[in-house]
């Protein structure tokens, strides 16, 4: 393996890790639930919103599609690092 490669798997296991401790952290948590309440808040107004008004239809369903991204980017680096944990622990058992 070569040190580039390495020194990259090893820098995403750092974030993931980082993202992990940022998602057990009582910040994190308090986070996740913002995003939580924003996809809520959006269906609700989606139930109420004049259906001929895309302007604010769209801005609803980007409002829902921010709280969702927000939660996917963070578990998407959390596994990230673990993928890149567990492949360089394989690389260097060899």
């Amino acid at each position: 393996m070569d040190e580039i490669n390495t020194d990259s798997m090893i820098a995403e296991a750092e974030l993931g890790e980082q993202a992990r401790a940022f998602i057990e952290s009582d910040l994190g948590r308090y986070m996740l639930g913002l995003a939580d309440q924003e996809v809520v808040f959006a269906q609700e107004a989606l139930e109420k919103v004049d259906p001929t008004d895309s302007d604010e239809i769209r801005r609803i369903q980007n409002q829902a599609w921010l709280g969702r991204r927000f939660k996917e980017w963070l578990f998407d680096i959390m596994d990230k690092g673990e993928s890149a944990l567990l492949a360089w622990k394989q690389e260097n058992d060899k």
